[in-house]
C-alpha cells in the first residue's frame, strides 16, 4: 500500500538562487555581445570593402545567436531543476528529492535529526529567503551529515524547522518509550522463568 503524502515545493526565490547561480557565463556573452555591437555601430568606420569590413557584422551576429542560446539553455537547466526539487514530510521519514534526469531521493528518518538550522546570506536577506540546514547523527562524510534546503521563504523555513523539530522529538520520545518497555519486558521474562532446584 503507497504511503499517501502533500510534497511541497522551494518557491520561487529558488528558481531565482538557481539562476542567479548558473547565469554568469550567460550575461557575459550578452553583455560581450551588445558591446561588439555597439562598437560595430559607433566605431566602425565605413570603409571600402576589406576583411575585417566584412566579417564584424557576422561575428557580432553568431556571438549575439551563442549568447540568446546560452541564456536560454540556462532558463531551461534552472526551470527543470527548481521543477525537480521537492520535500516532504512522511510518518517516518523526511523526504527530499532533487535532479531532473537522475533524481536523487533522500529519506531521513526523523530520529537521525540532531539540529535544524535556518541560515541567511545577504543575497537571501535581500530576497526574503533562508536555507535550511538539517544536521543528522552519524554518517561518515561531511556530505551525509546534513540536507540543506536552499532558498525557501522566511515563513515557511520556520515551518519547516518547526515540524522537523517536533516530529524528531516525537519519534525520539517514541524510541525512549519503546526501549523502556523492550526493558521492562525482558525484566519480567527473566524474573517469570524458573528452573527446577536440585
Amino acid at each position: 500500500m503507497k504511503e499517501s503524502y502533500r510534497v511541497h515545493r522551494l518557491g520561487h526565490r529558488a528558481f531565482l538562487l538557481f539562476f542567479a547561480r548558473r547565469s554568469k557565463m550567460a550575461l557575459f556573452l550578452v553583455v560581450l555581445a551588445l558591446a561588439a555591437w555597439f562598437a560595430e555601430i559607433k566605431w566602425l568606420p565605413p570603409s571600402p570593402v576589406t576583411i575585417y569590413a566584412i566579417w564584424v557584422p557576422y561575428a557580432v551576429e553568431i556571438l549575439a545567436l551563442i549568447a540568446g542560446a546560452y541564456l536560454v539553455l540556462v532558463l531551461l537547466r534552472t526551470w527543470l531543476e527548481y521543477r525537480g526539487y521537492t520535500y516532504a514530510f512522511t510518518e517516518e521519514a523526511f523526504v527530499v528529492t532533487k535532479g531532473y534526469v537522475t533524481r536523487t531521493e533522500n529519506a531521513t528518518l526523523y530520529h537521525q535529526i540532531q539540529n535544524v538550522n535556518i541560515e541567511r546570506g545577504i543575497i537571501d536577506r535581500m530576497n526574503g529567503a533562508a536555507s535550511i540546514v538539517i544536521l543528522l547523527t552519524g554518517g561518515q562524510h561531511e556530505t551525509h551529515n546534513k540536507i540543506v534546503l536552499p532558498s525557501v521563504s522566511n515563513i515557511r523555513a520556520r515551518e519547516v524547522q518547526r515540524e522537523l523539530l517536533v516530529r524528531a522529538r516525537r519519534h525520539a520520545m517514541g524510541d525512549a518509550h519503546r526501549g523502556r518497555n523492550d526493558g521492562i519486558e525482558c525484566d519480567a521474562r527473566s524474573t517469570v522463568v524458573r528452573r527446577p532446584v536440585r
